[in-house]
């Protein structure tokens, strides 16, 4: 697990010091991809950086997989977490001199002799993220989702327990980062890592993220899972995110506030496959006109509906007692 504990961060300035982050308390889970969100200057990449110790927080602990309170590290206990934590960019950050292998096997070569294991290791990890074939290619001739993929098997080189992502699909087209977020779910997925990813884009925490930490001028302001994150924004800054993505359920209830009996259903994700409406109105005198649905990252469902006919106080009990949640309130 990794934990924030009142962690505090000012960047000292010409005319006034920048308070990058104000006393941040959340945890990430182990096992799970964790996006931190928010608008530019909310503090998101200091954030990432302080795990692996790139920044140094001014006040707070931060505790990452049994190194408690990681500042007071010694150089080489820093030496040995940082081993345990790979790290991608936007920038991508490749060595422009060196061929793709090269630039993988380049955390190794910083630190020791390169053996002929890691060789081979490094033409896996070139298979394993889609490049088979360019190992001696340079990154002049790689398109910016090729670069990315360099990235990513650099990050795995020294076989870490986390992967933090700082913004690495804001310089790729939708597909390409489509195709590179799905690779970071297979890897996370193959070798049981930590994921966290920084990112100012909702769509990317939809397709990818377990959990979700939403930023503001240096401030946790809302934490929790994605699909409660997405379902029931509370903070006004999470409610614009979510409204980028057309995921705001308020806004699309407005749109319908004059139909009768209007619900917002969530069905959690043992029930998405079941034919819970159909076996309802076959059930009861009802019908439900579908407004609006979706399917989270999580595969849970939500659903938009009006609901008419004589039995709904009947259809809406059955619904809750087949495990179908009823969110009234937000309408």
């Amino acid at each position: 697990m990794i934990e924030f504990l009142n962690v505090s961060k000012v960047f000292p300035g010409k005319t006034s010091s920048i308070h990058a982050l104000n006393n941040v308390s959340f945890h990430i889970k182990p096992n799970v991809i964790h996006g931190i969100i928010g608008l530019s200057g909310a503090g998101k990449s200091t954030l990432i950086r302080i795990i692996n110790q790139l920044e140094r927080h001014d006040q707070g602990e931060v505790s990452v997989f049994g190194y408690n309170d990681v500042k007071r590290l010694n150089k080489e206990s820093t030496r040995m977490l940082r081993r345990k934590i790979g790290m991608i960019f936007q920038s991508f950050n490749l060595l422009e001199s060196k061929t793709v292998k090269e630039n993988i096997l380049f955390p190794l070569r910083a630190t020791r002799t390169i053996h002929e294991k890691d060789h081979l290791l490094a033409l896996k990890l070139i298979e394993d993220v889609g490049l088979k074939g360019y190992e001696n290619q340079y990154p002049s001739q790689l398109s910016g989702g090729q670069k990315q993929r360099v990235g990513i098997a650099r990050a795995l080189i020294n076989d870490p327990k986390i992967l933090l992502c700082d913004e690495p699909t804001s310089a790729l087209d939708p597909l390409t980062t489509k195709s590179i977020l799905s690779l970071i779910k297979t890897i996370k997925s193959e070798r049981n890592l930590t994921v966290v990813i920084v990112t100012h884009d909702m769509h990317v925490i939809k397709e990818i993220c377990d959990e979700v930490t939403v930023m503001h001028y240096g401030a946790a302001v809302e934490v929790g899972r994605v699909d409660d994150i997405l379902f029931q924004p509370k903070h006004v800054v999470t409610k614009e995110l979510v409204h980028l993505i057309g995921f705001n359920v308020e806004d699309i209830a407005s749109q319908f506030k004059d139909l009768p009996n209007l619900t917002v259903l969530k069905f959690p994700k043992p029930l998405t496959n079941e034919k819970i409406l159909s076996d309802i109105m076959q059930s009861f005198d009802v019908s439900f006109n579908i407004l609006f649905a979706n399917i989270s990252p999580n595969t849970e469902g939500l659903m938009l509906v009006s609901m008419e006919g004589n039995d709904i106080a009947l259809a809406k009990q059955a619904l809750i007692e087949k495990g179908v949640v009823m969110i009234n309130d937000r309408l």
